[in-house]
């Protein structure tokens, strides 16, 4: 990984013998918005359309290289998620799966920027359908805490003079309708400013258009981690000194294996019996289990919401050589693969105060 670049270019002579590349490749797309054919033909000429446009010029050294890092991959998905329907060639969710290819490919990248790449892969397409999303300005928001809508912005006007289609003109015009959307939230060159946490927090709970100036009336603090085996999760619960729901000790107690899914509901019932009498003597807690699914936690923030708390969300990571020297003795090296392919990052809208730890 540390050759795939030069002097902040692609090096593409050593790019092309990745056995990713090679299954890009042989990947096609619908003639009707790839005319220039496969994936890679398509994500070479995305790399070079970036390089000719003037705001991307306008960046610094490394934040253009972020940026073609993020255009190398924004597709990379696709030879995963490609098939023919009705007689059309497809790939949906590959800007989901994408984000996790990338990551996994990125793992041991410095953190900050891998993070910029995985968020830029997932949010690519953004640009031409935020307006018809649900709720557009939270889209657009929430998109600004994980990267710069700038820089989205302009990964996905590359992505479209990249191709050969009829609908190109159509959609730069849908593009420049982005960028005016997050001028209007103020959120196209940095993250959206919220009056405080709980006002964020509470924006992202509820199906408001526009963030409220809310009073933080929380008493007590839940943290919560999350983080696969051997990431350090149970040496950072030690070291905050306070009670402490752990799945794995209620595991121990019930004399349950992991493995054992029937009995998972039975563990899962006395970790939040433990939590909610935690939270109505407004005692501040641990949550210690890995919580890799955003599914998972939002359960448990859902939950535990009536009592209003402040939720502090701490996200735990190390290499992977090191999380399988840790825990293979206790953990089989598949599941453990199976868990690090689960893995949904956590989100900064997810909660009142969200931290990223790289050990």
């Amino acid at each position: 990984m540390k050759n795939w670049f030069q002097k902040h270019k692609p090096n593409w002579e050593l790019l092309e013998q990745q056995p990713w590349v090679l299954d890009m490749q042989q990947t096609p797309q619908d003639p009707e918005w790839h005319a220039e054919g496969d994936v890679w033909t398509h994500t070479r000429m995305v790399v070079d359309a970036l390089d000719s446009i003037p705001e991307f010029q306008m960046l610094d050294p490394d934040s253009q290289e972020t940026l073609r890092w993020a255009a190398l991959l924004h597709d990379v998905a696709k030879p995963h998620t490609t098939f023919f329907e009705e007689g059309r060639i497809v790939s949906p969710k590959h800007a989901l799966v994408g984000e996790k290819v990338a990551r996994t490919l990125l793992w041991d990248m410095d953190f900050r920027r891998r993070e910029h790449i995985c968020a830029l892969v997932r949010l690519h397409g953004l640009p031409l359908w935020s307006l018809d999303k649900k709720n557009p300005n939270r889209s657009v928001i929430s998109a600004s805490l994980r990267t710069f809508n700038l820089w989205i912005y302009l990964l996905a006007k590359a992505d479209v003079l990249g191709r050969i289609s009829k609908s190109v003109p159509e959609y730069l015009v849908r593009i420049e309708y982005f960028k005016e959307l997050c001028l209007e939230n103020a959120c196209f060159t940095a993250e959206k400013a919220f009056f405080n946490a709980h006002s964020r927090f509470r924006f992202f709970q509820t199906d408001a258009n526009y963030p409220a100036e809310l009073f933080d009336d929380t008493k007590f603090v839940i943290t919560i981690l999350s983080g696969l085996p051997g990431s350090g999760k149970d040496t950072l619960a030690a070291q905050l000194n306070c009670p402490m729901v752990s799945l794995d000790e209620i595991r121990k107690v019930l004399k349950i294996k992991a493995e054992d899914r029937e009995g998972q509901g039975r563990v899962a019932a006395e970790a939040y019996q433990m939590a909610k009498n935690y939270c109505a003597k407004k005692q501040p807690f641990v949550w210690n289990s890995t919580n890799l699914t955003r599914m998972l936690r939002d359960r448990i923030i859902q939950t535990l919401s009536v009592y209003n708390p402040c939720f502090r969300l701490i996200y735990l990571e190390s290499s992977i050589g090191q999380m399988l020297e840790q825990r293979s003795d206790l953990i089989p090296r598949k599941r453990l693969e199976d868990m690090f392919h689960r893995l949904d990052m956590p989100l900064p809208e997810e909660a009142h105060h969200v931290e990223y730890q790289r050990r």
